[in-house]
């Protein structure tokens, strides 16, 4: 028999004056948060395999969420990962776009902000042409990982959560290729609200996945149409480089994007101010208003 994990939706927020984790007391299936909801805090850190629920229980304001990770040495993204978005991406790029491996980058991990910024700092060199893309985010376990089998993958992803990873288009400012510096600001990323336990939503995630802007559904899309598996892309990112442990990866966002509505010319992408909402069943969504620098 397969021993139940000892935590299986787990929060992130300041508790007395410290950073801490805590499990939800009565998870929703569809993922979704009231404004306050009830806690466990517990103890520990969910890469280490040492969560302990502690028996004590408050109650939590939404907005005052944290990232959902606490140890973070690297962000990984991974790019064109659903047909839609390589297909959507074809009159900016050459013909052979589709990937055969999965196309990564890195980051620093100071990029991340918590799910409900209720403003997300917009320097003016990532105002140009901004984009959202909604996607699924995993974080990897304790041990270090290289050359690892797509198999072996499967067994060192801690848990689930959501993102937005705000990306600036190619423009005037930022030139044509220029995407690793600008998504690498401070705070600039919202994910969360829960990291999930694969117990609950499979090694394998099939989730539905939908972006928001200003409450218009922009971004629909099921994570079984990924190009590849999480487990594949964390095989290829092992591969002669080591994966160290609660590396946090992006998996790759679907077709929809506000840089691509027009077809096969550059829209204006996302203004000052506007909401953005990834939702994800079972896991929740983030929320943000980019807030541009004057």
């Amino acid at each position: 028999m397969t021993e139940s994990p000892p935590w299986t939706h787990l929060v992130r927020f300041t508790h007395n004056g410290v950073p801490t984790f805590a499990q939800l007391v009565a998870p929703k299936e569809d993922g979704d948060l009231d404004e306050q909801f009830e806690v466990e805090i517990a103890t520990g850190d969910p890469v280490y395999n040492n969560i302990k629920l502690t028996g004590e229980k408050v109650t939590v304001g939404r907005n005052t969420l944290l990232a959902p990770f606490a140890t973070v040495p690297m962000v990984i993204n991974t790019g064109l990962n659903y047909k839609d978005h390589v297909n959507e991406s074809l009159f900016y790029s050459a013909p052979d776009l589709m990937p055969n491996i999965p196309y990564i980058f890195f980051r620093p991990p100071t990029s991340l902000a918590p799910p409900y910024p209720a403003l997300l700092r917009t320097y003016k060199v990532q105002q140009e042409c901004l984009d959202y893309e909604g996607e699924l985010v995993f974080q990897t376990g304790s041990r270090p990982l290289k050359d690892i089998s797509v198999e072996e993958a499967k067994k060192h992803i801690v848990g689930f959560t959501a993102g937005c990873d705000f990306s600036p288009r190619p423009g005037k400012v930022l030139g044509r290729m220029n995407y690793i510096f600008s998504k690498a600001f401070d705070d600039w990323t919202p994910v969360g609200p829960v990291l999930v336990h694969p117990s609950v939503v499979g090694v394998l995630p099939e989730l539905d996945l939908t972006t928001k802007w200003n409450g218009k559904v922009v971004q629909s899309d099921n994570t079984r149409n990924m190009i590849f598996s999480v487990a594949q892309i964390l095989s290829s990112m092992s591969t002669g480089t080591t994966v160290q442990p609660g590396t946090v990866v992006f998996s790759g966002t679907c077709g929809g994007g506000a840089w691509f509505i027009n077809e096969g010319k550059a829209g204006t992408g996302i203004n000052d101010g506007d909401e953005v909402e990834v939702g994800i069943e079972k896991i929740g969504k983030v929320r943000a208003y980019p807030r541009f620098d004057k």
